[in-house]
């Protein structure tokens, strides 16, 4: 009986010890949470090249946007999960071009994990989804690209555009996603916008205004957003020759048409009631062409190829144009034989700052820049020039910011001095002077593209939502929205607890026009529904 007792006391005490190492296990391992769980990041060096791939379980909800000065690509994900086991220090391997910063942005709704990587000039970037997996690839970028500073931020818009541009402000970059995935002939992204969002703009505005509008209205409305404005069409094409549509362009544009010849192919498409730039432009992005508009005549070729207008002759100068320019350059030499020393000397030094810059030894070309401003200071070029370098190359924002001040000793109204000197300011969490410079910045009439936008994420960085509107609300009364300034003042709205103007941004985006990545639109639709939600209740 005994040796039965025991045996059973033994499998109970068995038992309990297994139970509470699982529960001891459990306790340990964080729960698994929904959305989208990162459960390894892998980054490879090649070359001159680095590869990260975020390895998920699911589809991620993303976008992706770029930044300057320094040029940064943020990549944010909704409602995204880091595994335990991720180190964000020791994610990327020992390199000269990039660091990554990983940051969580809990007060969004759906919750954010931003991953902003710094980029050197050298270097560009490419994001592609692979079902589950997120791949951003960084490799040497083209040299003709030129960087436009924009202000230091956390709080950007989520959203992707131009490359850019380097951009311009806030500007998202194209769609970087494959075209494996996506090719560019399945389908219009701009139509499926429209067509998909064309219910909801209904619903919306009826809410609204208590008012009964028609489908074709609110389509007409969104149109008028994006600037379509020309006579509007309704065609059903099946398998039609491109030359015959773009012959039927012609005779409803009234303005000179032509086509490359290597232009070819057919087209099944049906549209109704849309202007005939738009289905254009429809056209255009599914055959993969490109438009080129001058003096009343339009162009159309394929992407892959360039064009160039054709220039007047140059022999077409008269005889007095010709003795100017030699009186031009009789003027030039007489003052280059009357310029000072150490003006001649400064030019050598510039000649000589330009190669070391070329060569990418730049702490060099700074240098030989610097003793160039000593010799000739009030050159306000050599100035900017070295804010531009300390800014945006070797990062100096200290250094910056004294020589866009001796740029404004000069000339108080260079506004692209201006913004350097705010730019590095915010950097450097100088916030008054920030502010002042910015103000400064923004003075020019039109005011600068990168300046009222730097200047709006600033604001909107620093907890001024009602300053960060206004400035984009300027932004686009003097140039046209893009993506991001579009998607800023959504944002803007909801933080200022502002939901249907927040709804009515978001849909208005959705009828723009412009291209939007997958994850983007899906993240705009689910604010819509959630802001829907909230203004029912």
């Amino acid at each position: 009986m005994y040796k039965k007792l025991s045996a059973y006391s033994l499998a109970v005490f068995c038992s309990l010890f297994l139970l509470m190492a699982t529960v001891a296990q459990a306790a340990n391992q964080p729960a698994e949470k929904g959305g989208y769980n990162i459960r390894d990041i892998q980054a490879d060096l090649m070359d001159n090249s680095l590869l990260i791939v975020l390895k998920g379980d699911s589809a991620p909800a993303y976008t992706m946007y770029e930044l300057f000065s320094p040029t940064r690509l943020v990549v944010d994900i909704a409602d995204a999960n880091l595994a335990a086991t991720i180190n964000a220090a020791d994610i990327l391997p020992a390199n000269g071009f990039a660091s990554m910063k990983i940051t969580t942005l809990a007060e969004q709704n759906p919750q954010i994990t931003r991953f902003e990587i710094t980029l050197a000039e050298s270097h560009s970037y490419k994001v592609d989804r692979l079902e589950n997996d997120l791949s951003i690839r960084l490799l040497p970028a083209d040299p003709a690209a030129t960087p436009v500073p924009v202000a230091k931020t956390g709080k950007q818009p989520a959203a992707t555009d131009q490359k850019p541009a380097k951009i311009e402000a806030v500007q998202l970059p194209e769609s970087p996603v494959t075209a494996e995935k996506y090719p560019a002939a399945a389908s219009d992204p701009t139509l499926d916008a429209l067509i998909d969002s064309s219910e909801s703009a209904l619903t919306a505005s009826a809410a609204n205004t208590g008012e009964t509008v028609t489908a074709a209205e609110a389509m007409q409305d969104s149109f008028e957003f994006s600037g379509y404005k020309a006579t509007r069409i309704s065609v059903d094409f099946y398998k039609i020759d491109l030359h015959n549509v773009f012959r039927l362009f012609r005779q409803i544009s009234d303005i000179n048409l032509e086509v490359d010849e290597s232009v070819s192919g057919s087209l099944t498409l049906a549209l109704n009631d849309v202007p005939w730039d738009f289905a254009l432009d429809i056209i255009l992005n599914l055959k993969n062409l490109k438009k080129e508009e001058r003096h009343n005549t339009l162009v159309i070729y394929p992407a892959k190829m360039e064009f160039a207008w054709p220039e007047r002759a140059a022999d077409n100068l008269t005889f007095k144009a010709d003795t100017e320019v030699i009186e031009q350059e009789a003027l030039i030499i007489r003052q280059s034989t009357n310029q000072s020393a150490e003006i001649m000397q400064a030019k050598e030094l510039l000649r000589r700052a330009k190669i070391e810059e070329d060569n990418d030894d730049i702490e060099d070309a700074a240098a030989l820049y610097e003793k160039a401003f000593k010799l000739w200071p009030q050159n306000t070029k050599i100035s900017n020039r070295l804010a531009v370098i300390y800014l945006v190359t070797l990062r100096m924002n200290a250094k910056c910011v004294y020589f866009a001040k001796e740029t404004l000793k000069i000339d108080k109204n260079n506004h692209q001095a201006a913004l350097y000197a705010a730019i590095a300011s915010a950097n450097m969490e100088q916030i008054p002077q920030a502010m002042e410079y910015f103000a400064q910045s923004i003075t020019g009439e039109p005011p600068l593209k990168e300046a009222l936008i730097s200047y709006a994420a600033f604001s909107e960085e620093k907890g001024q939502p009602e300053a960060a509107l206004k400035l984009l609300n300027k932004y686009s009364e003097n140039y046209s929205d893009t993506v991001g300034t579009m998607v800023a003042k959504a944002r803007l709205h909801d933080v200022m607890g502002q939901t249907e103007k927040a709804t009515q941004q978001y849909k208005a985006l959705l009828y723009s026009g412009y291209q939007l990545v997958p994850g983007l639109k899906k993240y705009i639709r689910g604010r819509i529904a959630m802001n829907s939600d909230q203004i029912e209740k």
